[in-house]
């Protein structure tokens, strides 16, 4: 037939909108941005793996109550991770962020190191103890104990450990002589709340100094 084509010349003509139902079933046309993105991703669902990724100069947003459980060499390149409001992220592993922005994160569950130093403390012949640790939040965690002296004055010391702060249980058995220059692991055998550690001098009268390091890693 004259004048009557088969295919559509313009492609801009075969070009259809994309419809979603909002919470109340009512149908939305879905929106972007200048470039195409897709803005105001909200949702209570999962994503269970993100390997590689790479976001660059890009915005990933409003993850609201949802669960990210694997971010795997993921990289955020001046980029923005925003409002992962009551979301979980339970694993990042190798990922990197150069010039982005991870901001609103109610909370990430990683591995995490912290570090407790007490310096110059002086023994005395009773057993006294450090502040104690809350430990809840650590999977494994130790005590360093180096005796700097003076003399050959030796220090004893023991791991207690608590599960309301005040009533104290001997977790570690008391390490006796910890020579001047030399160091001891106190590494707690039980799970409770709160650990401290305990320390005296080795021998009534012969007080001497020691520096003490916790180190934790949580789970």
């Amino acid at each position: 037939m004259p004048n009557f084509a088969s295919f559509n010349t313009n492609p801009d003509d075969l070009r259809t909108l994309i419809f979603g139902k909002d919470t109340t079933a009512t149908s939305r046309a879905l929106v972007t941005d200048a470039s195409g993105r897709l803005l105001n991703i909200q949702m209570d669902g999962t994503i269970t793996s993100v390997l590689g990724a790479t976001i660059t100069a890009g915005t990933l947003n409003n993850l609201l109550n949802g669960t990210i459980t694997s971010v795997l060499g993921a990289t955020i390149t001046a980029g923005t991770l925003s409002n992962l409001l009551n979301g979980t992220i339970t694993s990042v592993l190798g990922a990197t962020i150069t010039a982005g922005t991870l901001s609103s994160v109610t909370s990430i569950s990683q591995k995490s190191f912290q570090e407790q130093q007490t310096l110059n403390v002086v023994t005395a012949d009773a057993f006294t103890a450090l502040p104690a640790v809350t430990t809840s939040v650590f999977g494994t965690y130790s005590f360093f104990i180096y005796n700097k002296g003076p003399g050959t004055n030796k220090v004893d010391a023991r791991v207690e450990i608590s599960a309301n702060g005040t009533n104290w249980f001997d977790d570690v058995d008391t390490v006796t002589g910890i020579a001047v220059g030399s160091v001891d692991v106190l590494v707690p055998k039980r799970f409770l709340k709160y650990t401290r550690l305990a320390y005296r001098s080795s021998t009534a009268g012969s007080p001497t100094t020691i520096d003490v390091f916790f180190n934790g890693q949580g789970t």
